[in-house]
């Protein structure tokens, strides 16, 4: 069994550094240009480390953050679609979302979110943050919450 493990790690390590032509490394390829395939290796390899170490300095409950934390029945189901109505919806509206935010709960998660998940998810991600005036479309809080009826 180690034996097979050295092989494996000897033919990952000379397929890493490549052969003589020195080429640029490729650019990584963005999500959204990613098969399903290429996503379910990225998001456990590169994001899910990474919210996870986040998400457990914020709170160490997330200690045993896995798939279902974010994707809720869509990781059961194989389809992983966001937005997930597992994960706790929001409300429909900027006044609402502010009367939301009165509470000091909803405020430090509204915080923590956007100042640490939101951000570092749209640079993983490699797409632009949602900017009312330059980005109308980007990625935002409804790319994964789900809104409550008003």
């Amino acid at each position: 069994m180690n034996m097979k493990r050295i092989s494996m790690a000897v033919c990952l390590f000379v397929a890493a550094c490549g052969g003589e032509d020195n080429e640029p490394a490729a650019e990584p390829l963005a999500y959204e240009d990613m098969s399903f395939a290429e996503r379910v290796v990225f998001m456990n390899d590169v994001v899910m480390p990474e919210m996870k170490e986040i998400f457990v300095a914020f709170d160490p409950k997330f200690e045993t953050m896995a798939c279902t934390t974010c994707h809720g029945n869509g990781a059961i189901d194989g389809t992983y679609a966001m937005p997930s109505p597992q994960i706790a919806p929001l409300p429909p509206s900027e006044e609402a979302f502010l009367e939301y935010i009165k509470d000091p709960e909803h405020m430090r998660w509204a915080q923590f979110m956007g100042e640490q998940v939101w951000p570092r998810m749209a640079d993983l991600l490699q797409v632009e943050k949602y900017d009312p005036t330059t980005a109308p479309n980007g990625f935002s809080c409804s790319n994964c919450h789900t809104h409550t009826a008003e």
